[in-house]
């Protein structure tokens, strides 16, 4: 038997068990555009393969060919741990009905360079949708204590590809949160778009880091005070907060826009008049690396 007759006949038998396995809901299509990805590596098999042929290292060929299954089953595996429940060419939603026992919402949301959207809250505890044509997210969702912990994480281990496909979605991900439960909220991201319109939805804290990423967030008046940090080198950030809100922030770098916006300096903050007496109270804490910032009212 031959290195090729052996490689043909172990991919046929790859091909066969991996079409296999999917029909069985053991794995899903996620794997399909990772193997695409690194099918390179085929090639270079097939030329060591050549390589060693009928010479006195000619296992070399052999193994080749078994490295190369192995990797595709590993691939295989390792992608459908991205997204459970969907594959990389379907819509997908993830519904949490909401649960009057549960008393905050502590959130991360990971994209990766995906691009995010939070817009309007729901009757859910947690409602997102993630399009066809993205890598869909490792979701966990539980309980403990009166609180949900919920997280979305895009990364995928060691076979994490650096190519995503842009499509003509508005967002890779659209999330909304209850409109009743206090939310405390990570978002991570690398090079995204991030839209977060948290004015109905009863926003606590959020923390953002996202290097590289343009960033519109809109606070709301639903949570008596609100704590916002905003991380990212070159980072294009815009903030709209409430007209009637309490406005202090922590970014002495910024102190020639923060006076021209009427915020008055105090130590090593600036705040709007009469901070003490306004209602929502929003704390912003600021990376001196951003490349832009604005800051307006609604």
């Amino acid at each position: 038997m031959t290195p090729a007759r052996f490689r043909w006949g172990m991919l046929l038998i790859l091909t066969g068990s991996l079409i296999l396995l999917v029909n069985m809901d053991l794995i899903n299509h996620n794997f399909v555009l990772e193997l695409l990805i690194w099918f390179p590596i085929v090639l270079i098999a097939i030329g060591i393969e050549k390589i060693f042929t009928r010479s006195r290292l000619e296992f070399i060929s052999y193994l080749t060919t078994v490295a190369l299954v192995g990797a595709a089953v590993w691939i295989a595996f390792d992608a459908t741990g991205s997204g459970d429940e969907s594959d990389f060419f379907s819509r997908t939603s993830f519904v949490e009905e909401f649960d009057p026992a549960v008393e905050k919402i502590d959130a991360l949301l990971d994209v990766g360079d995906g691009d995010l959207t939070i817009r309007d809250a729901t009757r859910d505890m947690v409602y997102a949708r993630f399009a066809e044509f993205t890598r869909k997210p490792k979701v966990s969702y539980e309980v403990q204590d009166g609180r949900a912990l919920v997280e979305f994480s895009e990364d995928r281990g060691i076979f994490r590809s650096p190519i995503s496909v842009r499509t003509d979605n508005i967002s890779d991900w659209i999330v909304k949160f209850s409109d009743k439960t206090p939310l405390e909220l990570v978002c991570r991201g690398d090079n995204s778009d991030m839209h977060l319109n948290m004015a109905t939805t009863p926003l606590r804290k959020l923390q953002l880091e996202a290097p590289s990423t343009i960033v519109y967030v809109k606070i709301g008046n639903l949570e008596p005070e609100v704590k916002v940090s905003l991380f990212g080198s070159d980072a294009d950030v815009k903030l709209r907060v409430p007209r009637e809100a309490g406005l202090q922030i922590n970014g002495k770098d910024y102190r020639s826009f923060l006076e021209k916006i009427g915020l008055i300096e105090k130590g090593d903050l600036f705040i709007s008049e009469g901070f003490d007496t306004l209602q929502p109270k929003i704390s912003v804490d600021l990376d001196e690396r951003l490349r832009s910032l604005s800051i307006d009212t609604y």
